[in-house]
């Protein structure tokens, strides 16, 4: 036999004599307690209040980007949220800094001096249209950034209105019912479905 074999089956052996060391003596026994003198344990579910969302408190803790969402416990739309902000921070900085390098050549281009676009583009008229259309689509850019803002506060405040709202099945104080108007001493009266809802 090799060792492992050895090793293995004297261990099993060891384990079969500790479990056969256990005698009936060392088992702890428990004794039966009387029903009066047993605890009462409620295991009933804790019913919690349920939270009331407050929509200006939403659209204060909107002003820290995705804020809102946290107060309003909608996590998952966190992420959505920074998502939106770094895309437009991504485009935002593209265009500044390509603004800043055609900025930059177009004022050597004036003074006469090399830039980096030297022999690629000629001309200050080039290095000048260039260099308006990404100040545009910065400014464009400005615009996002803050629409992306003020939409996460609006969402923010309609979802936190949203989540008081009431959506109980039960629908007895909708009524739709036909009613009778009159219409002139000689016509007859016109029948005219009213819905009304009674709070």
């Amino acid at each position: 036999m090799n060792r492992k074999t050895i090793h293995l089956l004297l261990f099993n052996l060891m384990l079969l004599g500790m479990i056969q060391a256990q005698t009936p003596d060392s088992v702890l026994t428990i004794g039966v307690i009387p029903a009066e003198a047993a605890p009462v344990i409620d295991l009933a579910l804790v019913n919690r209040e349920p939270k009331v969302y407050v929509p200006r408190q939403a659209l204060l803790w909107s002003l820290i980007p995705g804020g809102g969402q946290v107060y309003n416990e909608r996590w998952w739309k966190v992420p959505l949220v920074f998502s939106a902000f770094s895309g437009v921070v991504a485009v935002l900085d593209f265009n500044q800094s390509n603004y800043q390098r055609f900025k930059t050549a177009y004022d050597l281009e004036l003074a006469g001096q090399p830039h980096e676009f030297t022999g690629i583009i000629i001309g200050a008229d080039r290095l000048r249209v260039f260099r308006d259309n990404f100040n545009k689509s910065r400014q464009t850019n400005y615009f996002f950034l803050g629409a992306v803002y003020l939409l996460q506060a609006v969402e923010a405040y309609v979802d936190a209105q949203l989540r008081n709202f009431d959506i109980d099945d039960d629908l007895t104080q909708w009524q739709l019912r036909p009613q009778f108007l009159p219409s002139g001493p000689a016509q007859p009266p016109v029948v005219v479905l009213q819905l009304q809802y009674s709070f």
